[in-house]
Parts: structure tokens; sequence; C-alpha cells
């Protein structure tokens, strides 16, 4: 989603989650259009260039299907959307359809407030799953059922100073953690920090895990010890980027205090996704041009993905259902995904057949943001779907990694300590 704050803790959505009460089963298939005229509500986190982009995607929608009608309400961020869905929740009265991050969803399937779109998809009405990127896919099934669909997502990439990079002599951007490295130094001059690190997230830390050939999570949704030992992944990406904070070349910001700067030149590379690219380009205008890369790799070359995914609440009407079915189809579709690829100027395509389109070939053509983030696209793991990840990841494994940097902690201390607040995590899930 377009930005991710510190969110509210399992326990408390757990209580509140118990309080909502179970649905109906899902209907047998029905027709794809609705026959009445029905109003369906969506909530969303498009602001901004998304919001206008999501307008024109919707009103493609309302072409062909004059009978549906989008309540279309705009929330901020994540740490506004999520506590206003256990709200609505709590209440009775959730919106149709929602943007959620997969592991709200895990929460919702407990109490069997999402409706599972599995019978949908593999009706007549439905539609096929074998262009979609499985990865993606698989972070919104629960119980063998596909209770979310990917829609706005990005994968995460190098953003450079091709103007700095020239100065210092750097001919291309770097493809290994030594280089990274290497090159940051040479670019640490005058007072300026070559790499700007950001938290508000936590894609950007799990993309280096990644290129270490870890993963945070098991396939059971449980924490990964391998991860987190002393030669794991993760202390790795953790001693790289501390020993670039003792050296001068990295510093920790605040808040998306990376992106700032970015743009004014007080730093040379910045690690986000695709989706920041409209934002950036605002920001930096004609001051100097704007490198794109994949980032650089150890063990392997694998990154992060981030976004939001689609799910339809239980407590619609067997209406409303339909209707979102409908809209969710539409939304994923390889016309839909290609219109949302093309407006938004950020996210990338959730399918792989969008990339056949002419239109969707001569866009990328001149988008290098998106046509990087694309190519790393299946290789970009997405957050985990396991309920306890979301507290952990933006409390505890924040706080750690944040201890080593301010050199509090060394990061094999840091990994040990996060291990046990994982498990730990993990058992009050």
């Amino acid at each position: 989603m377009n930005s991710t704050t510190k969110l509210m803790s399992v326990a408390l959505s757990a209580s509140m989650m118990a309080l909502v009460l179970s649905s109906a089963a899902l209907a047998a298939p029905r027709p794809e259009a609705a026959p009445h005229k029905v109003t369906i509500t969506f909530w969303n986190e498009m602001t901004g260039p998304y919001e206008v982009a999501l307008n024109r995607v919707m009103a493609a929608f309302g072409k062909t299907h004059p009978n549906i009608h989008i309540q279309d309400v705009v929330v901020p961020n994540d740490a506004a959307l999520e506590p206003k869905l256990l709200a609505s929740l709590v209440g009775g009265n959730p919106p149709t359809i929602s943007q959620m991050n997969p592991n709200w969803a895990a929460g919702f399937v407990k109490t069997k407030s999402l409706v599972n779109l599995t019978p949908f998809i593999h009706s007549r009405a439905g539609f096929s799953l074998k262009p979609f990127y499985t990865h993606l896919l698989n972070a919104g099934q629960f119980n063998g059922g596909q209770y979310a669909m990917p829609f706005n997502v990005s994968a995460a990439i190098m953003y450079y100073n091709a103007a700095q990079f020239r100065q210092a002599g750097i001919k291309s951007p770097p493809t290994t953690w030594a280089a990274f490295a290497a090159d940051a130094k040479k670019l640490s001059t005058h007072g300026r920090h070559a790499f700007a690190i950001t938290l508000v997230h936590t894609y950007p830390f799990r993309a280096f895990v990644a290129q270490g050939g870890g993963s945070f999570v098991k396939p059971n949704l449980q924490p990964n010890p391998s991860v987190f030992r002393p030669i794991g992944a993760a202390a790795k990406a953790l001693t790289l980027w501390s020993n670039m904070v003792k050296n001068g070349s990295a510093i920790l910001t605040q808040g998306y205090g990376s992106q700032t700067d970015f743009a004014n030149g007080s730093s040379s590379i910045l690690e986000g996704t695709s989706a920041f690219y409209p934002y950036l380009a605002q920001a930096v205008g004609k001051k100097f041009p704007i490198g794109v890369a994949p980032l650089p790799g150890n063990v392997n070359h694998d990154t992060a993905s981030f976004g939001g995914y689609l799910g339809i609440f239980s407590k619609s009407t067997p209406a409303q259902k339909q209707a979102a079915e409908t809209f969710i189809k539409f939304l994923t579709s390889r016309e839909g995904q290609t219109i949302w690829m093309q407006d938004s100027h950020g996210y990338l395509p959730i399918r792989g057949d969008v990339q056949t389109v002419p239109s969707a070939k001569r866009y990328l053509a001149t988008h290098a943001a998106q046509r990087v983030a694309l190519s790393v696209l299946g290789r970009a793991p997405m957050s985990p779907r396991a309920s306890w990840w979301a507290q952990f990841s933006s409390q505890d494994l924040t706080n750690d990694i944040i201890a080593v940097l301010d050199k509090k902690m060394t990061p094999v201390q840091a990994m040990r300590n996060a291990y046990h607040q994982a498990q730990q995590a993990y058992a009050s899930s």
C-alpha cells in the first residue's frame, strides 16, 4: 500500500476480531452481471496520483457494468485503514470490498469475515489464475482457498543519482554487495551519506535478507530459525548495513527522510519500490537524472514485493458479493491491470500476460522504474501472510535493527533477540 506505519498489536486485533459474527457460506456460482442496480463500498488507500489512476480504472469498469455503482472511500494509510476495518467489523457494518495486507486477511479469515473467492474463480463467470504470478497469489491463500487477490503491487529496486555517480567515476550501478559498499564509500564525500536507510516499511530489510538467501517465515507460517542464526541471511544483511553506517557511507533516516535526502542530493542511493517513482520524479524535477537498477545481490538477486490485496467481506448481501466479485475480476484482468499500470506510473501488473499487450510494451519502453521492477517481480517475495508478522516486524524486528545501527547491539545479538521475539509472537497468534 502507499505507506505503512506502526500497525496495531496482534492481541488488540484478535480481541476485536473475536466479536465479529461468522458469515454464511459463499453462495453457488452466479451470473457475472448483477441484474439490478447495486451499490458496493470500496475502501482503499489510493491517494494523490494513485487516486486519479484508480478513478480511471473504475470509469472503464463502469462503462461495461452500468448496474454496479462503486462508492469509493479513500483512507490515508495502513495505520488508519486497519483499525477502521476492525471497528467496522465489530459494528457489523464493514465495506463490501477493501484493500488489505495479507497478514490482516489472515485474521479476517480466522473469524470467517472474508468471502472465499475460489468458488467464484472456478465458476463459469470466473477467471483463470494461470496468468498470475504464483507467489503473489500464495500470499492471499488460506486453508486452501483464495481469500484475497493481489492488486496494487510493486517491487524494491535501486534509485541512484546518475550525476553523482558520474562525478565519482562510477560507470554503472553496483550488482553485488561488495560493489555496493565500495561505491557508497566513494560517493560519501562533503558530508554526504550515500545510502539513506529507511525503516518505515519492512520490505527494504526483507529485500536484503532475500538477497542473502533467507526468508523470515517458513511455509507453515512459523518463524524460520535459519535466517536468524549468526551466519544467517538476516545477520549478514544487518552487518552490511551496520558497517556502512560505521564508515559514514550510510545513515538511518526517520520517516520518509530517505526520499527527501535523495531528492535534495544529500544521498546518492535510495532503496524503494517502483511506486515511489511518481513522487520522486516530482521532488527531483530537473535537478539531476534519476537512474534505476535492480538492487545489488549477494547469494542471489532476489528482492521484495510490497502492496495491497483485495478482499470481500462476508457481511455483504448476495447481490453485493456478486457485484464485488465482478469488480475484482475486472481489476485483476489483463485489461484492468494494463490500465492500472499505465495510469499509475508506479505499480506493476500482477499477471504476466500484460507484458504481451502492445500498448504495455510501448509504455514499459519509456518507463524505466516499472520496467526494472517488473524484471525482478518474479523473484520478489511478498510480505509474509502470517498473522504474527505485522506486529513483530514493525515493532520488534525494527527496534532490533535500530539498536544495531545505533551501535547498541551487534547484528548477531540483535537477530538472536529477534528470533525469541518471533517465537513469542507466533505462540500468541
